[in-house]
């Protein structure tokens, strides 16, 4: 009779152990994904954006990436100030031509470095990519204040793109704000270049189907011809970034 309990007990313990097991491999089961994708913010030293990439399994232990990037250039001379005359005027970059914006595409790979070992663990990863980038620029409007042509002791703003040239845009005095920012979206301009990346990723997601990420890395964007943002400095063909990106995926 002890043997028959004991065969059962055996059964019954195998039984749920092996429904725990399933269990356990449909909530989070721990296999090779053959695919990732992931996306987030991107902060770096010049400004900031957004980042998407796509990887594909060739081992264990490396992928082949799909990056893209979309990200704000700030020229480091760039400041908003004020007109002192007019205490109710808006802040404005004076200087500033254009704003400008980079849109990467490349292709590169990624090596797992230390796997994770469990759900509280953390897997590093090295990175590199490289492709082709695009400045994009859009040029600054600014609010003028000009003579009224009714009343000479008045002024009325003109909304104009910003011109060092154009005598009325040299006296700080003269600007009374920016203007709105969408216009000149017909004026757009495109200035083609190629850029690398290198990168440390650090992925700490609690299910092994899910991806968080931060990533440390430097970007390099250069450009046969220089982008222009400032006016009154120089414009450079070589962009050096060092940046973060926080990222969210998943794996298929």
């Amino acid at each position: 009779m002890k043997r028959y309990l004991t065969i059962l007990f055996l059964f019954f313990s195998g039984l749920l152990f092996a429904q725990d097991s399933t269990r356990v491999a449909q909530d989070d089961v721990t296999i090779l994904y053959r695919n990732e994708a992931e996306g987030g913010l991107n902060i770096h030293s010049s400004g900031f954006g957004i980042t998407f990439r796509r990887a594909w399994h060739q081992t264990g232990y490396k992928k082949k990436l799909l990056d893209i990037d979309f990200v704000s250039v700030r020229h480091p001379k760039q400041y908003k100030q004020p007109n002192p005359y007019y205490p109710d005027s808006r802040p404005f970059f004076y200087g500033k031509l254009n704003f400008v914006y980079l849109l990467r595409t490349g292709v590169g790979r990624q090596h797992t470095l230390f796997s994770k070992a469990e759900r509280s663990g953390v897997e590093v990863r090295s990175n590199y990519c490289a492709g082709l980038d695009l400045g994009i620029t859009k040029p600054v409007y600014l609010e003028i204040l000009v003579d009224d042509p009714y009343d000479s002791l008045a002024k009325v703003i003109d909304t104009r793109r910003y011109d060092p040239n154009d005598p009325q845009q040299q006296a700080v005095e003269n600007i009374y704000g920016p203007g709105p920012y969408f216009n000149g979206l017909g004026k757009m301009s495109i200035y083609p270049g190629i850029y690398g990346k290198l990168a440390l990723s650090f992925e700490y997601a609690g299910w092994q189907q899910k991806v968080t990420a931060l990533e440390a890395g430097v970007v390099v964007d250069y450009f046969p011809k220089a982008i222009p943002i400032m006016a009154y400095n120089k414009n450079e063909n070589l962009y050096v970034n060092f940046y973060l990106s926080l990222l969210w995926g998943g794996k298929w």
